[in-house]
């Protein structure tokens, strides 16, 4: 198997913004927004499958390949000596599914798996037989594209979903020292009407690396009431949506721009929402959503309609409840918010 597949489009993004800090600065309280790491899981790409998993499972063939001569095994890998390939592959499904990162079948190679974050982070993980008389499975991860950090998580949560360990992965979180000042209430909102217009001005921006950049910012920014009372008016909602478009340069863009606009939503009452936020397009966008075979972008759809069934006539209400009835997704956390949405739903009867 060629590990060097062809380039895809998304290529050109591999060192994108999304661990980049653009500001330091103290924390006020625990609802401050701040702009750091992006939230979970942190973004080279062979063809992908249309449709994701929808199941547990990884069908592997009867036999698996031998790594092929010339092959250079990648320094993130494993031998597997206490299981067989078909139980090391329903581990490593099974444990994604926990993390909400969302598997796809490689269309060429039964012995690849392909795997993305919802920040962008993809990786493909590799089965092959040890060889030489010798029994065990070598599971071989792979980063294609994404932050280095993100991917080192991920890669070692992989291996230990491989070994059959379901420990919940751990990462550091970082506190502001109790040494550095705490910034007065009038600093601290002047900083977050700062942080918002430096944010939509990248956002409108031509520049795909400070649109990137930009929205990661507002969807940390957004969490606060007051910066989602300063992004929401007609001009701000309509830059964010912009980004639904399906011609966005690279999906992350779109799961972005759906968590800022959830945000907002969460916060807003629904007598007092603009325009924007209520007409039939964007319902219809985040309907496209949530139908789509990215259950990363579904995820983000549902968290919006949460918060916007005031807005759906009843036909639009049914028509929802029949698409989460038929969604099957292997995305713990779509799941979750499906399920939620569900509920919701059968309160507005």
């Amino acid at each position: 198997m060629n590990r060097r597949g062809s380039q895809s489009s998304d290529d050109s993004y591999q060192n994108g913004p999304e661990l980049r800090s653009i500001r330091i600065g103290s924390v006020a309280s625990t609802n401050q927004p701040t702009i750091a790491f992006s939230s979970g899981f942190v973004a080279k790409e062979e063809p992908i499958a249309k449709q994701p998993l929808h199941t547990e499972e990884w069908n592997l063939p009867e036999e698996l390949p031998a790594i092929p001569s010339g092959y250079a095994l990648g320094y993130s890998h494993a031998i597997i000596h206490d299981a067989s390939p078909q139980t090391v592959a329903n581990r490593i499904v099974e444990g994604l599914a926990m993390y909400s990162i969302a598997p796809s079948p490689h269309e060429s190679h039964p012995n690849s798996l392909l795997a993305e974050a919802t920040c962008g982070l993809k990786f493909a993980i590799n089965l092959f037989q040890v060889g030489n008389g010798n029994r065990g499975v070598v599971v071989e991860v792979e980063r294609r594209i994404g932050c280095a950090y993100g991917f080192h998580l991920c890669c070692n949560a992989v291996l230990k979903f491989a070994k059959g360990i379901m420990d919940p992965m751990e990462i550091k979180a970082y506190s502001v020292p109790k040494c550095i000042p705490q910034k007065a209430q009038e600093e601290r909102l002047e900083s977050i009407q700062f942080d918002i217009q430096q944010a939509l001005e990248m956002i409108r921006s031509e520049r795909t690396d400070a649109q990137l950049l930009g929205l990661q910012s507002l969807e940390r920014l957004s969490v606060d009431e007051y910066a989602a009372s300063i992004l929401h008016t007609n001009e701000n909602i309509g830059s964010i949506q912009s980004f639904l478009v399906n011609d966005t340069p690279t999906c992350v863009m779109k799961r972005r721009a759906l968590g800022i606009l959830a945000n907002i939503l969460k916060l807003q009452p629904q007598t007092e929402r603009c325009d924007k936020l209520q007409c039939e397009d964007f319902l219809e966008a985040l309907f496209s959503a949530l139908q789509s075979s990215s259950p990363h972008e579904a995820c983000a759809a549902t968290k919006c309609l949460q918060a916007s069934l005031d807005s759906l006539c009843p036909q639009k209400q049914d028509d929802l409840a029949e698409i989460l009835s038929s969604n099957q997704s292997n995305h713990s956390e779509f799941a979750v918010e499906s399920k939620l949405l569900q509920e919701r739903l059968r309160h507005q009867y």
